[in-house]
């Protein structure tokens, strides 16, 4: 038995800055829209929401959010949206015989159906894990995951925690950390003291975004009052402990990220180890659908490339967020802006003149936070060797199926016929777990480029393929019997039997 879903004029896929920009664009001009994300509270990651039933002051203070935060507030008082929370998309198709798409996900282990003639995918980013030693030891984590359980739940998640990276990032979550009573163990830097200093022969940038600066300042000033040490030119070299992280291993590293034998090492008790290398643009949705991306390793890996007004090469799907390239809230905030105009061209609600007019402001505003991302990018970069001088043969690349660097290096050395990525994933399985190589494409394919002497972008990426997140076999059962249909808000208007 089959039941007809509703057809919504637009779905977004990710409740963040660009979803919900988009959204409030499209439900200004009469579209009917459904927003479906994976988390209960809409607001992304820079907006993570407690449950509601938690009593909060003070939630997100500060300057840098009180824009976001008028954002989420105003689309959540939007009558005339759908919402779909807690929902994990599949996959998204073109809808056979019809106009536009049909969108598969699951919610609780029940199969949902949407169908909309435009869709726009802003499913955000997700952090590049690092390989070294130690580095699937339990109490190693993202400093992306830390600051999830802290926003969301109000929790420390160690009793002494050391960050290591090359991201500003982690200096965020570290002074968030201690703000909440947490004890810092250190924080650690892969680039030398001078090169984040650099930043000072830039004053165009500290003044056009002075409000970064001055939190960023915040945060360190926060960190040095707490007796906070600050390591500048180190990198992870090991995580050691019994059943888990007890001490961190760092290694002095040069501005090329290679290994200085001659500096001595340093050793850190800790027992959560939160690292923030590098952001992974998670396009794997849009690429799905058949959309075009281009690699770009500084702005995030294999990014959606878009028109003005961010529509894809699939005509009606729209990309906008961090699955363009890594740029932060503010330029997420303004794409979604672009993106919700070119869906209102797409669905005939106003023209092209009007819409390039509309987005001019907005077009403006974008160059200026691109250039300061482009810059925020190089600044944090991490140096060329640095991740192949923290990995050992044997530390593990993909987690989900246990493969090794030593195993990866095998099959490439034993088989000059593996020349893609994919074809290395057939070979050695890298990337056929649950994650479907989020987790381990970048190192994997960084692996594979330095052995063959290629460049990661003639590799290609790892085939995006339904389910684009794992599903239960009690779900795909679900679907099989009968295609479930959601309406409005959480509610399903016929359930699976």
């Amino acid at each position: 038995m089959t039941n007809e879903a509703t057809t919504y004029d637009a779905a977004i896929v990710g409740a963040g800055p660009a979803g919900l920009a988009a959204a409030r664009e499209l439900s200004s001009r009469g579209a009917r829209v459904v927003i479906l994300d994976e988390q209960a509270r809409p607001g992304g990651q820079i907006m993570r929401q407690r449950p509601a039933e938690f009593a909060e002051d003070g939630w997100l203070s500060g300057g840098l959010y009180r824009k976001l935060k008028a954002l989420l507030r105003e689309v959540e008082s939007l009558r005339e949206l759908d919402w779909s929370m807690s929902t994990t998309v599949l996959g998204v198709a073109d809808a056979d015989g019809d106009e536009g798409f049909v969108l598969t996900a699951v919610r609780a282990d029940e199969s949902l159906t949407f169908r909309a003639k435009t869709v726009l995918c802003c499913n955000g980013c997700y952090e590049r894990p690092a390989v070294f030693p130690g580095a699937v030891k339990p109490g190693v984590m993202g400093a992306g995951a830390v600051q999830t359980l802290l926003k969301s739940q109000k929790i420390v998640a160690g009793d002494a925690i050391f960050f290591a990276g090359a991201h500003p990032f982690q200096l965020l979550v570290a002074a968030q950390i201690a703000q909440a009573g947490g004890r810092i163990a250190g924080v650690a830097f892969a680039q030398s003291r001078l090169r984040v200093l650099s930043i000072l022969k830039e004053p165009w940038l500290l003044v056009s975004h002075w409000r970064v600066f001055a939190t960023a300042f915040g945060n360190l000033v926060r960190l040095r009052r707490a007796g906070v040490p600050l390591y500048f030119g180190y990198a992870m070299k090991e995580a050691i402990g019994a059943n888990r992280v007890e001490t961190v291993i760092l290694q002095p590293v040069d501005s090329g990220g290679r290994a200085r034998t001659r500096a001595p090492t340093k050793r850190v008790d800790a027992d959560l180890l939160a690292m923030s290398y590098a952001f992974e643009a998670s396009s794997e949705l849009a690429r799905q659908v058949g959309a075009q991306s281009r690699w770009s390793e500084l702005s995030g890996g294999w990014v959606a490339t878009h028109s003005q007004l961010m529509e894809s090469s699939v005509p009606g799907l729209f990309v906008a967020g961090e699955v363009t390239g890594v740029a932060g809230a503010d330029a997420s905030l303004v794409e979604g802006c672009l993106a919700g105009l070119g869906m209102a061209v797409a669905l005939g609600s106003i023209d092209a003149e009007e819409a390039a007019r509309c987005a001019a402001p907005h077009r403006r505003r974008l160059r200026n936070l691109l250039r300061f991302a482009q810059y925020l990018a190089r600044l944090a970069a991490v140096p060329a060797q640095l991740f192949e001088t923290m990995a050992g043969a044997s530390a593990v690349v993909c987690r989900c199926e246990g493969v090794t660097r030593a195993d990866i290096a095998e099959a490439l050395a034993g088989n000059a016929q593996i020349s893609t990525a994919n074809s290395l994933k057939l070979f050695t399985r890298a990337g056929m777990g649950l994650c479907q190589g989020r987790l381990c494409y970048a190192n994997a394919a960084a692996q594979m480029a330095a052995q063959r002497g290629a460049r990661v972008e003639t590799l290609g990426p790892f085939q995006a393929q339904w389910p684009a997140r794992p599903v239960s076999i009690a779900s795909l059962i679900a679907a099989g019997d009968e295609d479930c249909v959601a309406s409005r808000t959480t509610k399903i208007r016929k359930p699976c039997r």
